[in-house]
């Protein structure tokens, strides 16, 4: 395009100078031709020179102009301008096409990768790395997405300030794993905790430091293993049942040998000595209690695993507390336990099997008088709170506590740490929790108290 502007200037400079060297001549040798003439031909010239100047530095503005503003709706006739123009034009067009096509391919781009971050199920966070440590930043997040706002239970905030001020735990947390690093951390309230595997990265873009924080609720995955820990037990347990079967197989056999002769004919009481009757007997003994002890494992094993499903009826908490109290009365007395109800508001309400819960409460209470062993003013309370998605029943107790190293255990079947417990009261509470569209949650601190939470939700 320069080559051929500098061409047209040259051309017309050239033009110009013939023309005033032409009107000089004439004008020398002939009357005719007066100075005035001279004179308007060499503006003409003049005034075409600049307007082609001018209109080449218009559509040079104009196309750079569109460049800088990506404005790529700008469009160069070359029929308009002439020939002279027409390849320019051409080009000038052909780089809009190009620079529009390379901004579509990279929306389209940002557009996929952010409706990507925004709907996995891992929480992330971008913002400048000084942010961090400034508390009265206003800078906008860099990025926030939909699971962050959940996991955390946050709005969309678009300020830092705003959400720092709202989870000035998290930042404490990102600022120990500011220069790179992972950690876990507990947070939410006695009901309802959660754990988060937080990660921060920091990268360096265009000069700045940023940092992109990452973060899961692994209680779902926690959950998940123990689930198949349930499933783990279970096939460990079956496989238990086929060898408590051989013996009782065998010794079987034996009774049948001894009771039968060569031919396999039965024998008559009278052929048979003491020693034999004394064999027999002390093989019926195993193979009864051996079956008493099968009959009792299957029985576990199928309430465990049969939890029926629950016929949901509008319950008035405070009224079948009263009812749970005055089932439990024996029991607490003769434990020589104190039994307290508190903080049950009157118009609480769940959506519960009454028969399932009265099971989970009992087994609850239960442990709680065990606990209670020995201890000092033994008591337990019964509390329950009203939240805006969910309320809470609570049994409380003062009890010995659970060490931390177990209290993941706790519900896993089959589990227990009493001499003649079976290990099965926890896991059929939480499973029939579950059933509700609940949970059960613990919380202890070892010779202090326990405090177990049944969790409805709304």
């Amino acid at each position: 395009m320069i080559k051929r502007f500098t061409l047209q200037v040259v051309i017309r400079i050239i033009l110009i100078l013939a023309s005033c060297v032409l009107f000089s001549y004439f004008a020398l040798n002939s009357l005719w031709f007066s100075t005035l003439g001279v004179g308007l031909v060499i503006f003409l010239q003049v005034m075409l020179l600049i307007h082609y100047v001018n209109n080449t530095n218009y559509s040079l503005v104009k196309f750079l102009d569109a460049l800088k503003n990506e404005d790529y709706s700008v469009y160069f006739s070359p029929s308009k301008k002439g020939d002279s123009f027409a390849k320019v034009f051409d080009d000038f067009n052909l780089i809009i096409k190009i620079f529009k096509r390379n901004k579509i391919e990279k929306e389209a781009q940002y557009k996929y990768f952010k409706y990507v971050l925004e709907h996995v199920n891992l929480g992330i966070i971008s913002i400048k790395k000084e942010d961090l440590y400034t508390n009265e930043s206003k800078e906008e997040i860099l990025f926030l997405n939909k699971a962050a706002c959940d996991i955390l239970q946050q709005p969309k905030h678009k300020y830092w300030h705003r959400f720092a001020n709202n989870v000035p735990w998290l930042v404490s947390e990102i600022k120990k794993t500011a220069e790179g690093g992972k950690t876990l951390v507990d947070f939410g309230d006695e009901t309802e905790k959660k754990q988060l595997s937080l990660e921060t990265i920091e990268i360096q873009l265009l000069g700045k430091t940023y940092l992109i924080i990452t973060f899961q609720d692994i209680r779902s995955e926690i959950e998940q293993k123990e689930i198949e820990a349930w499933h783990n037990v279970i096939r460990i347990l079956a496989h238990e049942m086929l060898n408590s079967f051989t013996p009782v197989s065998s010794l079987a056999s034996t009774v049948k040998s001894t009771t039968e002769d060569i031919e396999g004919n039965l024998l008559k009481v009278e052929a048979l000595d003491d020693e034999d009757i004394q064999d027999i007997n002390m093989a019926v003994t195993t193979i009864k209690k051996r079956s008493d002890g099968l009959l009792a494992f299957v029985k576990d094993y199928r309430t465990i695993s049969n939890v029926p499903i629950p016929i949901l009826n509008k319950t008035n908490v405070k009224k079948f507390l009263l009812s749970i109290e005055l089932l439990m009365k024996p029991s607490i007395q003769e434990a020589n336990v104190s039994m307290k109800l508190s903080h049950i508001p009157a118009n609480a309400t769940i959506m519960a099997d009454t028969k399932l819960i009265e099971q989970v409460l009992i087994n609850l209470i239960n442990n709680s008088i065990h606990a209670l062993v020995g201890v000092e003013n033994p008591m337990i309370k019964i509390n329950c709170a009203i939240e805006s998605d969910k309320t809470v029943i609570s049994i409380d107790d003062n009890g010995k506590g659970i060490e931390e190293k177990i209290k993941n255990q706790i519900f896993i079947p089959f589990y227990t740490t009493k001499k003649n417990g079976s290990g099965i009261g926890l896991s059929l509470s939480k499973n029939i929790m579950k059933k509700h569209g609940g949970n059960l949650l613990v919380n202890s601190e070892v010779g202090v108290y326990s405090s177990f939470s049944l969790v409805f939700k709304q």
